[in-house]
């Protein structure tokens, strides 16, 4: 038994003293490993039966044009493997962004995800993402010391006035009542909600918080100070969305 490079022969011996090959073990021939079984076997062959060196030289070439092809497979899968890894790295800036990907709800409307994380499956960039179940105009009014403070004690007519989404107007008399008897009031009112909790100054605030969003406060008679900020409410079950399918980015 003899060894080229990574090539392992097996040779045997006739009847009337010839040498043969019997086997050659390697699955990645080079052409030097062809050329030197090529040399083996014209050394080793029948005088009286050599071989066709157009043949040999054809196998050879077929050899060459396999290696040129692996080489260029190689090539394309390794500039692929940039490109994936060039898209993956591009789509991961949407990450923590809203979008939409054609899909309505039952009443039309169209759905809304908040991107959480990419991913490339067989070359294709997939999303996890959660869908926004809603939004809601949030109301911070004014500090106070306490919860059973009055909110207006000097007009009968002082009140405070929400507009929901819908266009809906509620009316909410203040006079003579205390924060926390008011926003239990509020939150009778299907889609508002309010409540009165203490912040880390030790005062209390009465906050309000009305569903769906593109709503307004408005007081009669009344001047109290108030911030609005916004929040969203997402799903708590992921989806995977294709990115090709993604119609629009916020």
């Amino acid at each position: 038994m003899s060894t080229t490079s990574s090539v392992t022969t097996s040779s045997a011996t006739d009847a009337y003293g010839n040498s043969y090959t019997t086997a050659v073990s390697n699955d990645q021939l080079e052409s030097e490993d062809f050329i030197t079984l090529m040399l083996t076997e014209l050394k080793l062959q029948d005088p009286t039966n050599t071989v066709d060196s157009s043949t040999m030289m054809s196998t050879q070439l077929q050899l060459s044009t396999l290696e040129a092809n692996t080489a260029t497979v190689e090539a394309m899968e390794s500039l692929q493997n940039t490109f994936e890894q060039s898209a993956l790295s591009s789509s991961a800036a949407i990450i923590g962004n809203i979008i939409e990907n054609g899909e309505t709800d039952d009443e039309g409307n169209t759905k809304q995800y908040k991107v959480a994380s990419v991913a490339m499956n067989d070359g294709e960039i997939s999303l996890t993402a959660y869908e926004l179940s809603n939004y809601y105009d949030v109301y911070s009014f004014g500090e106070v010391s306490s919860a059973s403070d009055i909110v207006d004690s000097s007009n009968e007519n002082s009140s405070i006035t929400l507009k929901n989404s819908d266009g809906n107007t509620y009316s909410f008399s203040t006079y003579n009542k205390t924060y926390s008897d008011l926003a239990t009031e509020i939150s009778k009112t299907s889609g508002i909600t309010a409540s009165v909790a203490q912040n880390s100054n030790g005062n209390y605030q009465m906050v309000v918080s009305v569903s769906g969003g593109s709503s307004s406060v408005a007081q009669n008679n009344l001047a109290l100070t108030y911030s609005q900020d916004s929040a969203t409410a997402y799903s708590s079950e992921a989806k995977t969305i294709a990115y090709n399918n993604i119609t629009k980015i916020y």
